[in-house]
C-alpha cells in the first residue's frame, strides 16, 4: 500500500484505490487502537487528511458529491478534535520544558488533567467513527469517476498551489497566528497531493514534495506554540501558574519569531513560481507519464 499513483492506472482507478486504502487504514487503527491514545488519534486524523487531499483532486468532477463526502470526513475528524487538541498542547509543553521536569510543572499538571478529562469524555469515539468510515467507503467505491481526466487533476493541484501562494501573501501582510495557520493548511494539502503525483517525475516532484513537507513542519510547530499559549489567554490562573505562563510566553514568542522567519523565507522560494508556470510544469509531467504508459 502506498500513497502514490501507480503505472498504468487511470486517474480514476488510482484515486479510488487511494480513497479505499486511506479509509481501510483509518478503520484498522480505530479497531485496533494503540496503547498510547494520542497516537491512535493522530494516525486516524492523518489518514483522514490524506483522504481529503485526494478527494480535492476530483472535486471538479464529482461536484456536490465531493462536497458532501468532504463534509463527512471533517465530521469524523471532529469526533476527536478536542482530545487531539488537548494531547498536542501537553506534548508541546513537554517539548518546550526539555529535560528539566521542574520547568512548567504546574502547567504540565494542569494540561495533563485536562487531557485525561477529554479522554474520558470521548472514550467511545471509535464506536462512532467506524460505521461512518464504513459507509463512506461503500459510497466512494461506486463513485462514477470514469470521465475524470488528467487535465482535471492538473487544474486541481494548480489551484492548491495558487491557494497556498495567496495564503502566503496574506501571512506576509498580516503575520497573525490565524493567517499562519490558514497558510499551513494549504501547504499541507499541497504536500499530500504532490506525494500522490510523485511518480510523474520522481526527481523533481520528490524535491518539491520534500520542501512542502519541511515548510509544513515549520508552520505546524509555529501553530502548536501559538495554540498552547492561546489556551491560557482567557484562563484565570492562580499566581504560581501565572508566573509559569509568563515564562512560557517569553519562550514561545522567541521560538515563534525564529520559526516564522524560516517559514516565510522558505515559503517565498517555494511559491516563487507563478501559478500558470507551475500548472504548465505539472501538465508536462503528466503528458510524459501518459506517453510512457501508452508506449
Amino acid at each position: 500500500m502506498s500513497y502514490r499513483l501507480k503505472p498504468r492506472e487511470s486517474p480514476s482507478q488510482g484515486l479510488q484505490r487511494i480513497f479505499c486504502e486511506e479509509i481501510d487504514t483509518a478503520l484498522r487503527i480505530c479497531r485496533h487502537p494503540a496503547r498510547e491514545r494520542g497516537e491512535t488519534v493522530h494516525e486516524t486524523r492523518k489518514h483522514l487528511k490524506k483522504l481529503r487531499a485526494a478527494l480535492d483532486l476530483v472535486a471538479a468532477e464529482a461536484g456536490k458529491a465531493a462536497t458532501r463526502e468532504d463534509r463527512c470526513v471533517r465530521h469524523i475528524a471532529k469526533l476527536v478534535s478536542d482530545l487531539r487538541d488537548a494531547h498536542v498542547r501537553l506534548q508541546t509543553l513537554i517539548e518546550l520544558r526539555g529535560n528539566d521536569a521542574k520547568n512548567f510543572a504546574q502547567l504540565e499538571n494542569f494540561l495533563s488533567i485536562e487531557r485525561e478529562s477529554f479522554a474520558a469524555a470521548f472514550s467511545d469515539w471509535q464506536k462512532q467513527a467506524i460505521p461512518d468510515l464504513e459507509q463512506l467507503r461503500y459510497r466512494l467505491v461506486d463513485w462514477p469517476l470514469e470521465d475524470l481526466t488528467w487535465k482535471t487533476v492538473c487544474r486541481a493541484i494548480a489551484e492548491s498551489y495558487r491557494n497556498g501562494r495567496d495564503a502566503l501573501a496574506r501571512a506576509l501582510k498580516k503575520r497573525s497566528a490565524k493567517c499562519m495557520h490558514a497558510w499551513r493548511k494549504e501547504v499541507k494539502q499541497l504536500w499530500y497531493q504532490l506525494r500522490l503525483l510523485t511518480p510523474l517525475n520522481r526527481i523533481v516532484l520528490e524535491k518539491i514534495s520534500s520542501d512542502a513537507k519541511t515548510l509544513g513542519q515549520l508552520l505546524g510547530r509555529d501553530h502548536d506554540y501559538a495554540f498552547l499559549l492561546q489556551r491560557f489567554d482567557d484562563e484565570q490562573l492562580d499566581p504560581e501558574l501565572e508566573n509559569e505562563r509568563s515564562d512560557l510566553e517569553k519562550l514561545i514568542r522567541k521560538r515563534r519569531r525564529r520559526l516564522e522567519r524560516n517559514a516565510l523565507e522558505l515559503g517565498r522560494r517555494f511559491y516563487a513560481e507563478p501559478p500558470k508556470a507551475f500548472a504548465k510544469r505539472i501538465s508536462i509531467f503528466i503528458d510524459a507519464w501518459v506517453s510512457k504508459k501508452s508506449g
